[in-house]
């Protein structure tokens, strides 16, 4: 099984947080007391979000924050990524 969640993951971190969600008790209530914040991170920082629900079903230690500032990166990344390949086809359509 935590080799279909990995494959999700690599997929689709969204998808596999949606999966989690639903089908397994990980997300809710053991990382998560309120449905607000997992919500918010599956539309904002899904990488960073999947490693909260990792971190927090664990034995918290350095690894685990390892996992959530790699997946804050990832997130910031990605992103920022997007919005760079906007501008320069903004720039080259003008």
């Amino acid at each position: 099984m935590g080799c279909l969640y990995l494959l999700l993951a690599l997929i689709s971190p969204r998808l596999l947080l949606v999966v989690m969600w639903i089908f397994t008790t990980y997300v809710q209530p053991n990382a998560f007391r309120f449905w607000l914040w997992p919500l918010l991170g599956l539309i904002f920082m899904p990488w960073m979000t999947l490693g909260l629900v990792w971190a927090y079903n664990t034995q918290f230690g350095i690894l685990q924050i390892a996992a959530i500032v790699i997946g804050a990166i990832m997130d910031v990344s990605s992103n920022g990524g997007a919005e760079r390949q906007r501008r320069r086809r903004q720039r080259s359509d003008s």
